[in-house]
């Protein structure tokens, strides 16, 4: 049974699995440009997850997932975009490249994710932390057995705030390459100068140093870790709650530790 603050519960973890992602691609040396274009969001590809029909689709057939190429298909269907735009659909295309060695669910042991799986039948998210949904069909239903994971077409890791600690706590070097990081072009509460670089977010500005890191969710769960590299400070909040800010609570917590204000705009 799941305990508040237990390091060992499992959770689907949705998008924080996009860091997890680039550090795979860094490992195996398969970031050229064009990589490095969908690992920023500078690609030009429409996100799949802005069309109202693939929301209409979770809810309507939460068990059946569509296909990579239908996920493909329909956001190539809206054309190309001009500059920032956060795209699942490059992610997809990258879980897909990491295929040709040996896919994300063989290198994420190297990572640090020793006990976690990718998540890629339903019976998978059985076992995480229970959570329930709006956006599953009528009124609130429960995630685990109903929700099939192949509708993130990056793929989901199922892992733990332990394991997550031991992965941010040493992130790839790359990912604080302040020559890497891209400017996203608009405001974002709460950042100086935010930005997005090798699958993490981050903010250049900020008073306390550079931070980075990434938010995470889906039906039923909201998650957000961010960490500073130069004060070794680690945020980490996972919630089996999909209307809560974790993203806002896991900077307030790492601001709050390292006892300075959270950035020059706030």
């Amino acid at each position: 049974m799941h305990r508040r603050g237990d390091l060992a519960a499992r959770f689907p973890i949705f998008s924080l699995t996009k860091p997890v992602i680039a550090a795979a691609l860094l490992r195996v040396g398969a970031v050229d440009l064009e990589v490095e274009r969908l690992l920023n969001h500078t690609s030009g590809l429409f996100d799949y997850g802005r069309l109202a029909e693939y929301h209409a689709a979770v809810a309507a057939h939460p068990s059946e997932p569509w296909s990579d190429r239908e996920l493909l298909e329909r956001a190539r269907a809206r054309g190309s975009v001009d500059g920032w735009q956060y795209s699942n659909t490059g992610y997809l295309l990258l879980r897909r490249r990491l295929e040709d060695y040996g896919g994300l669910a063989s290198l994420v042991h190297e990572l640090g994710f020793e006990n976690a799986i990718v998540a890629e039948e339903i019976v998978d998210l059985v076992a995480a932390v229970p959570a329930r949904s709006r956006a599953l069909g009528d009124g609130e239903r429960e995630v685990g057995g109903l929700y099939h994971p192949r509708w993130v077409g990056h793929r989901s890791l199922v892992t733990t705030a332990r394991e997550l600690l031991r992965f941010w706590a040493h992130p790839p070097a790359e990912f604080t390459d302040v020559r890497r990081l891209v400017p996203i072009g608009f405001e974002a509460p709460g950042y100086a100068q935010p930005a997005y670089g090798l699958g993490v977010m981050a903010d250049r500005g900020a008073t306390f140093g550079l931070e980075i890191g990434h938010g995470g969710g889906g039906p039923g769960y909201s998650h957000g870790v961010f960490t500073v590299p130069a004060r070794a400070a680690v945020a980490i909040v996972l919630t089996a709650d999909e209307a809560f800010d974790a993203q806002a609570r896991a900077r307030r917590l790492l601001h709050a530790a390292l006892g300075q204000p959270r950035s020059t705009r706030e």
